[in-house]
């Protein structure tokens, strides 16, 4: 549904530390990721990812970030930067659909994310 959060990365300084360290803290199932790309590890529901760990390539580029399901991804840019938001990277495709990565007016980051046909 348009509007709601459907995946977060986490962009870890050291990988390995951040799947150790949600695992023990909330219990989640962090499985390593079996496929080339960023990933290094998946935060699953016991079936399916809801998020996915990648390496960090600076500290600062360490964090959170959320994506938000739209429906018209160049119509939700638009509509985001009249309402005072930056566009930071985007659009970019990837497997699953496309994304731009926005900063809201007050600096936070979040991706707007629409899926390829059959994706979501």
């Amino acid at each position: 549904m348009p509007g709601q959060f459907m995946w977060f990365d986490l962009s870890a300084a050291d990988a390995g530390q951040a799947r150790e360290f949600y695992s023990a803290m909330f219990g989640w199932a962090v499985a390593p990721a079996e496929s080339a790309g960023p990933y290094h590890a998946w935060i699953t529901d016991g079936q399916q990812p809801w998020a996915g760990i990648t390496q960090a390539t600076t500290a600062d580029g360490a964090g959170w970030l959320p994506y938000v399901l739209v429906e018209d991804l160049d119509e939700a840019a638009k509509r985001a930067v009249s309402l005072g938001a930056t566009v930071i990277a985007g659009p970019a495709d990837g497997p699953a659909g496309a994304s731009v990565t926005i900063a809201d007016p007050g600096g936070a980051r979040l991706a707007l994310f629409k899926p390829h046909a059959g994706q979501g």
